[in-house]
């Protein structure tokens, strides 16, 4: 009599359960209007010519359509954009060129390259008719890796692991991003994270993969010596791409280090970084 009443009971649970969900209320929600903003992005790689790329931002319900038009809608083009750095002044003409492996677009390129001496200070100056943008960043030293080493799974599956060793100058704090990529630079890294060196005690980092590499597998292991601003620009994008997928989660702003009164949004900072091709051999 007792199981009756208990298996009763859980049909009654359940029918309520359902016809909840089969409820469906439609909520009428009046968003703010939203101002688009202007992103700066500029990478001061050594050697490398002086890029930059400058969009404008969209709301995050605004349609992106890739059609033909999609680039003269989101590119910001007809900006002055100099660059000032040891009493030389560069001009970015608005140029649109691409680099591969990986695929980079830009839309102001100079012919002059970006000296690779750490210290040198640059200062950002961009125009436009709603007003201007201003950021400043230095140059800083490479990094290098010590070695990288290939290991078998004790296992004897066939499959390999990398370890990347890299030895860190305790002298000052730095901040530094990782990036390990498979056989492809132009996919989504396997792993990209950010570190700096206020818990290290030794100086050395050691990163490794999982063992989830074959025979004739090329592994990348990049490490990139990063500023403190370009370390919180992309915590804070990270930050925000992860609240896009969680409908509980705040918004995160994204911290920049272009200011103006064009209200940007992005970053202007030196990229300087090592990397390591290594195929993984039987």
């Amino acid at each position: 009599m007792k199981s009756n009443l208990f298996f009763n009971c859980l049909l009654f649970v359940m029918a309520l359960t359902i016809g909840a969900c089969e409820l469906t209320t439609t909520v009428e929600i009046d968003l703010p209007d939203y101002t688009a903003q202007p992103v700066v992005e500029c990478y001061l790689e050594p050697g490398k010519p002086f890029r930059l790329l400058l969009t404008r931002s969209y709301a995050f319900f605004d349609p992106l359509g890739l059609d033909t038009s999609f680039l003269e809608k989101t590119l910001i083009n007809g900006a002055v954009v100099r660059i000032f750095y040891d009493g030389d002044t560069v001009l970015l003409p608005n140029t649109l060129t691409a680099e591969s492996d990986p695929l980079k677009y830009f839309n102001y390129t100079a012919s002059t390259l970006v000296p690779a001496t750490p210290g040198i200070e640059y200062t950002l100056d961009i125009v436009l008719p709603e007003g201007g943008i201003s950021s400043k960043t230095t140059m800083l030293p490479m990094v290098h890796w010590d070695s990288v080493v290939v290991e078998r799974s004790p296992s004897d599956t066939g499959l390999y692991r990398v370890l990347a060793y890299m030895t860190d100058d305790l002298s000052s704090t730095n901040y530094y991003r990782r990036l390990f990529s498979i056989n492809r630079l132009d996919t989504v890294p396997e792993q990209d994270f950010l570190v700096d060196d206020d818990l290290n005690a030794t100086g050395l980092f050691v990163f490794g993969s999982g063992y989830q590499l074959k025979n004739q597998y090329i592994a990348y292991n990049t490490i990139v010596h990063i500023s403190k601003d370009y370390s919180d620009f992309i915590e804070s994008v990270q930050l925000a791409t992860a609240g896009n997928e969680n409908p509980f989660q705040q918004p995160s702003p994204i911290k920049s280090n272009v200011h103006g009164t064009a209200n940007p949004l992005g970053i202007f900072t030196s990229l300087v970084y090592d990397r390591e091709k290594t195929r993984v051999w039987e």
